[in-house]
């Protein structure tokens, strides 16, 4: 249960805010980290069954993906609705899709996910890519995807695995938290790993009404040139490392992102300076029925 001091629309009020605040890092760091995250994108739209002429909707799109993938995939006969929380990471996804020629299959919408509004029976596959974990009603977009998928249409999504397994995160995130003196959110909090034991999910969306719903494991793997260039890659991307610094002197600042770089070479560090991170995904799906 989330703690009874969780205000669930503060919560979604601060993550449009927080990615707002991150949006022009993910503009520049979008190359490597698509590159590296295209084989799930690409899964998911295999899982979903998405083919030439289909209506997909892709939920918490950030900077346009899965939504791209499926673009390419549904053709100029088919339709893209890709919505997320904040505008100024839907601003970069629609240079994205202008820039590759699908402007004209990809619509997009800022809305959270809770506020969707979608008539049923409207889509014939519906994906979310690293997003679910962060809604703080997740039952209830649970059920509305259900509601507004065809019969027989599909929904496909991927959440993070345990922190220990997602170092591209948990790394820099532990040593910040370590360094300040910050505690772990409550137990319940919405969090990039609040879905790692994924009973919880495949429970939630056989509750929905979703059937033939299984998991699988997929590696997804980041490289980066050196560890000076994955911490300044969280700096740049991380909103609540950001924020949790604010406060602190440049000096301090420093400090700490020199240890980010340092633990990320002598952890993951090939030949001394490349580092690359292999991060455990979980991919779900389910159809409506």
């Amino acid at each position: 249960m989330v703690s009874s001091a969780f205000d669930p629309t503060q919560f979604k009020a601060n993550q449009r805010q927080s990615w707002d605040s991150v949006a022009q890092g993910w503009k520049t760091w979008w190359e490597p980290i698509e590159r590296g995250a295209q084989k799930l994108s690409s899964r998911l739209v295999e899982l979903a069954e998405i083919k030439q002429g289909q209506r997909v909707l892709d939920i918490a799109t950030g900077i346009g993906e899965p939504a791209m993938t499926a673009a390419k995939v549904v053709g100029s006969s088919g339709q893209i609705l890709a919505t997320d929380i904040s505008v100024q990471m839907l601003t970069i996804a629609k240079e994205r899709a202008a820039s590759l020629g699908l402007q004209e299959i990809i619509r997009f919408k800022e809305s959270d996910a809770e506020n969707l509004d979608l008539p049923n029976s409207s889509f014939d596959a519906v994906l979310c890519r690293w997003g679910l974990m962060l809604l703080p009603n997740l039952e209830y977009v649970l059920r509305n995807i259900h509601s507004c998928l065809v019969l027989g249409g599909r929904f496909a999504a991927a959440v993070w695995a345990d922190p220990h397994k997602v170092p591209i995160i948990s790394l820099a995130t532990r040593i910040v938290m370590e360094e300040l003196g910050i505690q772990a959110p409550p137990i319940g909090t919405p969090n990039p790993f609040s879905l790692a034991d994924t009973n919880r999910l495949e429970n939630s969306m056989l509750k929905a009404g979703f059937t033939n719903v299984r998991t699988e494991k997929l590696i997804v793997t980041f490289e980066f040139t050196s560890g000076e260039d994955y911490s300044q890659y969280c700096q740049a991307v991380s909103a609540s490392a950001h924020f949790a610094l604010s406060s602190e002197s440049e000096a301090r600042k420093r400090e700490i992102w020199k240890r980010v770089a340092e633990e990320a070479v002598s952890n993951y560090g090939i030949d001394s300076r490349i580092v690359r991170m292999h991060n455990e995904s979980v991919c779900i799906v389910g159809t409506r029925l």
